[in-house]
């Protein structure tokens, strides 16, 4: 976000400090203490803020309405240096009456810019959209391109926040035409960001690369910009299947993002460096990265729920100051004409009950418009309770969630641990039947763990904001054989005999990933269940928009409330297999988790000592 306040040279510190001891003029006296507040701003704050508030005082003494905006223009800009958004918010509105009176639209432009920008800052975009709108009223784009090219670019910004990625587009591409004499390199480059990122989003790939690659190629660009136009260029490196391109993007970045402290430029960072170690399968590091990503997404949101309420009261403040200060002017010139009128007797009588009904009448409807104010306030505070509570709840659930994996994880990796050492220690004793059993041994774990780690990656992908499932066709028949032929060793164990009433040219479109994970585990658990000669069968069928992919066995079965405990309440549940095998009593739920996100469901029917069908459903796409 470009900000939009006066930026032009001033005299030298002593020059000013010499002309205001020669002057006896208090509007020229304001005007010098503002512009040395402002040479003070950016390498002494508390002697800025001084200056600044002797120029408003003296501007408020002199009835100097142009001083006195100037004076809380400055004012604001001091607060938005020291990141006191909700402050600044109150100084620049404080400016916005005294422009308007004096007439000044490039005042008035540069307020609505720096509201707008401030708006922006505490992700308030609706209002921020409304105060830029508000700004370009007061901006001649033919005379003052440099402030307007600054005021579509911010606009740009917001429609890019707000996801309206068509309007981001729009105006990127209208401040490239009027920056293209600017010599200004820093907004060129926040301007091509802005291009990019819009771009990438309308999965203009090839052409959102060329954009940030101008953006980055800027030498004054900012360094937060310039991490966030390499780490979208590296998401469009992916989606174009460059690997290793996006990956050499976000080298030698990260040590950056750490020391710039900023949030939301960590949080696109994160994500990623997550999608890169996913395309190039390091789970564990993008398990990582997602964790990162989860943790800071949900701090920020904390933290932006917060700034928000905070505006919202200090808007709410301003207001009812605004109404105040109306009351007491009707109070003023009431006084003033009971005093110029009590010679007049009746007639000052009559227009004194005149003048109190409709100090009364004003009085009323501002109380109306204050209580409706209140009551916007009350709902609006509701909402955001009730939101907290909602975010409280699913961060315990994730928590408690997290904890069992932890512990589900650890233990496999105790047992591997285990039998490694096992192993090492004692090498030259084993016999060959006893290597192949710790082989064995050591292959089942490490798949569990696997399968686990797998389960939780795709879960956790499921949960980010602004993840999208990558479907594609996928023909099912082969799909099915690929998936029971890498679990051959376990069939062949049990002598379970495998059908796949599933004919080869059927086609169904959706997230490989999604329908991989959730048709393992429900293979895994048919094998586990299902005794030695048993049958397990799949079979298709497509009804009311969704393909209905079962799994039946004929297993040992279980009971109604079992199925809903775990497909619907979502309690973990685990019971050894028929040939003592183990698990982890959560894979079900995360499979359910998984297709819900993807949008379908998991579903089952079974009959104790009969075997059980589950059934994954999921909607029927087209290309």
């Amino acid at each position: 976000m470009i900000n939009s306040g006066i930026c032009a040279q001033t005299p030298t510190i002593d020059s000013l400090k010499h002309q205001i001891t020669l002057t006896v003029n208090d509007s020229i006296k304001s005007h010098l203490y503002e512009r040395l507040g402002y040479e003070y701003l950016y390498f002494k704050p508390d002697s800025a803020l001084l200056y600044i508030d002797r120029a408003i005082t003296i501007a408020e003494l002199a009835k100097n309405k142009s001083a006195s905006a100037a004076g809380y223009n400055r004012k604001g800009t001091y607060y938005v240096l020291q990141s006191k958004y909700p402050e600044a918010i109150v100084e620049f509105q404080k400016a916005l009456p005294f422009f308007k009176k004096t007439k000044d639209s490039v005042g008035l432009a540069e307020s609505y810019c720096n509201l707008g920008a401030l708006d922006f800052y505490l992700r308030d975009y609706d209002s921020s959209l409304a105060n830029f709108q508000e700004a370009s009223n007061y901006i001649d784009s033919l005379k003052q391109v440099n402030l307007y090219s600054k005021l579509i670019t911010n606009l740009s910004g917001v429609y890019r926040e707000k996801q309206q990625y068509d309007s981001s587009l729009y105006y990127a591409k209208k401040a490239i035409d009027y920056i293209k004499n600017d010599k200004e390199n820093r907004i060129i480059a926040v301007i091509y960001f802005n291009l990019g990122t819009a771009q990438y989003y309308l999965n203009q790939y090839d052409i959102a690369i060329s954009s940030l690659n101008h953006a980055i190629a800027q030498p004054d660009i900012p360094v937060q910009f310039k991490i966030l136009s390499k780490s979208y260029k590296s998401q469009a490196l992916l989606a174009l299947g460059k690997v290793e391109e996006a990956n050499d993007e976000l080298q030698d970045l990260e040590a950056q993002v750490e020391s710039l402290n900023d949030q939301y430029v960590a949080l696109e960072f994160y994500k990623s460096k997550q999608k890169v170690f996913e395309a190039k399968e390091n789970t564990v590091e993008a398990l990582n990265y997602a964790k990162k990503y989860i943790e800071l997404n949900n701090d920020i949101h904390n933290r932006e729920q917060t700034a928000i309420l905070q505006n919202i009261k200090v808007k709410f403040d301003t207001e009812e100051r605004e109404f105040e200060n109306e009351i007491l002017r009707a109070d003023s010139e009431i006084q003033a004409i009971q005093i110029k009128n009590q010679r007049y007797g009746i007639w000052g009588i009559a227009i004194f009950i005149f003048l109190l009904l409709l100090m009364v009448l004003i009085i009323y409807g501002m109380y109306n418009l204050k209580a409706k104010n209140n009551t916007i306030l009350k709902d609006k505070q509701s909402v955001l309770n009730e939101y907290n509570r909602n975010l409280t709840t699913i961060n315990r659930e994730k928590n408690k969630f997290f904890s069992i994996v932890a512990h589900d994880v650890k233990s496999p990796v105790a047992a591997i641990l285990s039998s490694a050492n096992m192993l090492h220690s004692n090498l030259e004793s084993f016999t060959s039947e006893e290597l192949e059993k710790l082989a064995s041994e050591l292959k089942s774990q490490s798949s569990n763990l696997h399968y686990l780690l797998e389960h939780v990656l795709i879960w956790a992908k499921s949960q980010m904001d602004g993840f999208k499932f990558v479907s594609k066709e996928i023909n099912l028949k082969v799909f099915i054989e690929h998936l029971y032929n890498n679990e051959l060793v376990f069939i062949k164990r049990k002598d379970i005999k495998i059908l796949c009433n599933i004919s080869a040219d059927i086609v169904l479109i959706s997230d490989p990933q999604v329908v991989q994970v959730v048709l393992r585990n429900l293979l895994n658990n048919a094998i586990k269940f299902t005794p030695n000669g048993g049958v397990i069968t799949f079979d298709i069928e497509e009804k009311k928009n969704f393909h209905y992919i079962h799994v039946s066995d004929t297993g040992v079965g279980m009971t109604q409330d079992k199925i809903e405990k775990v497909l619907v309440n979502k309690e973990r549940y685990t019971v050894e297999g028929t040939a003592n095998e183990v698990g982890n009593g959560i894979g079900l739920i995360l499979c359910q988790e998984i297709a819900k996100k993807a949008g379908g469901e998991i579903t089952a029917t079974s009959s104790v000592g009969k075997g059980s069908t589950f059934t994954l459903a999921l909607p029927v796409l087209k290309d």
